[in-house]
């Protein structure tokens, strides 16, 4: 009854293990698949705007600047990361500090022999989960600290004022306007010489209303007719040479757009190379941390424990051994009623009759060959329990 009963209850709890460790893989595949929906692309200054016009050259400088906050963000976690885990450690080490305290003050009358070890070995065990967790809390650590050099190093901090920027920054900044640098000046000449003709435009139509308003008066003088047509002309003719100048501008301004896509986009490159390390120090920082966090080297620590104390279980903890331990202890003790001891008494008791017929030897024989059958059946068989429950 008690077999199926034990059987029954195994089970169950093979099947809930099965159970929780299903449903903790479908929660990771649930938290990684919401944490890919939450990476939706958000707004920015320079959104929907063309690279090569203005100053757009910016969203490039300021990405790969960017970056800095990006990395700092990332080593703020892993250091909370950190911090929550040297709590855990203390609290581990602490708590099998005072447990153990605990059990050596524990009267003896009560805890004795192989389960007080057994109690003492599996309190110990925080202290031992305690030093994995400690290592794995250096090597992040290790991750942090080289993460901060390398960053240290790729923004390096002018003053203590002074907003972080990659050290290539000026570089990048200074190359993109020595390219933009021609046409910006030629910018400034097509706005020069439309300013030029809207006044020019203003200025012949009112040599044009002047001439109007002369020809409809009277006794007007012709010299004063023949000079307001002259300038008229005069407006007309610079007029069509600011045109000119313009349109010759604008072919030069195109022809240099031209040229400046090309340098520009060269320039991009060396920045794209910039932002590729960025990227891949990220990428070096998640990896690392991930690996001393959780990769399969924990697992495998914690499952060192466990086997030490399974094995411990199994071979040392003897409660029959324990219980004769404290019948010799305190005088009670039977040795016909000791499983722990049966075979050794058979064999002394084969020692004692060695001067006695063959018979007797033949008949005292056998009661301690099945005495012993008995005694080690019983004890193969509590072992197997334990580690069925194991």
């Amino acid at each position: 009854m008690a077999s199926r009963f034990k059987s029954v209850i195994l089970r169950h709890t093979d099947s809930i293990k099965r159970s929780n460790l299903s449903g903790i893989k479908d929660t990771i595949r649930s938290r990684v698949t919401t944490a890919n929906h939450d990476n939706g692309y958000g707004t920015n200054e320079f959104i929907n705007l063309n690279f090569y016009d203005d100053d757009n050259y910016l969203s490039i400088v300021k990405c790969i600047n960017g970056g800095y906050y990006i990395i700092e963000d990332m080593l703020k976690f892993m250091s909370n990361y950190n911090d929550c885990g040297q709590k855990h450690i203390d609290n581990l080490k602490s708590c099998s500090k005072k447990s153990k305290s605990k059990v050596k003050a524990q009267s003896t009358l009560s805890s004795y022999h192989t389960t007080r070890a057994a109690q003492l070995k599996t309190i110990c065990a925080p202290s031992l989960e305690a030093e994995y967790l400690q290592a794995r809390h250096d090597a992040i650590q290790e991750v942090i600290d080289e993460c901060r050099t390398k960053l240290n190093r790729i923004y390096p901090k002018k003053s203590s004022n002074s907003s972080p920027k990659h050290n290539r920054t000026d570089y990048m900044i200074d190359s993109f306007e020595a390219a933009r640098s021609v046409l910006l000046n030629l910018s400034e000449k097509l706005e020069k010489l439309k300013e030029q003709k809207r006044k020019k435009d203003a200025a012949l139509l009112e040599a044009k209303i002047l001439c109007e308003n002369l020809s409809y008066t009277h006794g007007v003088k012709e010299s004063k007719t023949e000079k307001a047509s002259n300038s008229r002309k005069k407006h007309e003719q610079q007029l069509e040479e600011i045109e000119n100048d313009i349109a010759r501008s604008e072919d030069e301004y195109e022809q240099e757009k031209k040229t400046y896509r090309v340098e520009a986009r060269r320039i991009y490159e060396k920045c794209r190379v910039l932002e590729e390390e960025r990227l891949e120090l990220i990428e070096d920082i998640l990896i690392k941390f991930v690996k001393a966090a959780y990769s399969s080297e924990n697992s495998m620590q914690y499952r060192a424990i466990y086997k030490e104390l399974k094995s411990y279980f199994i071979d040392e903890l003897n409660i029959t051994e324990d219980l004769d331990f404290w019948a010799q202890t305190y005088g009670v003790y039977d040795s016909t009623r000791s499983l722990s001891t049966e075979t050794n008494q058979n064999d002394d008791a084969h020692d004692d009759d060695d001067d006695d017929d063959e018979e007797e030897e033949e008949e005292q024989e056998e009661p301690s060959s099945a005495d012993t059958t008995t005694s080690s059946t019983k004890t193969k068989s509590k072992k197997n329990q334990k580690q069925d429950l194991l």
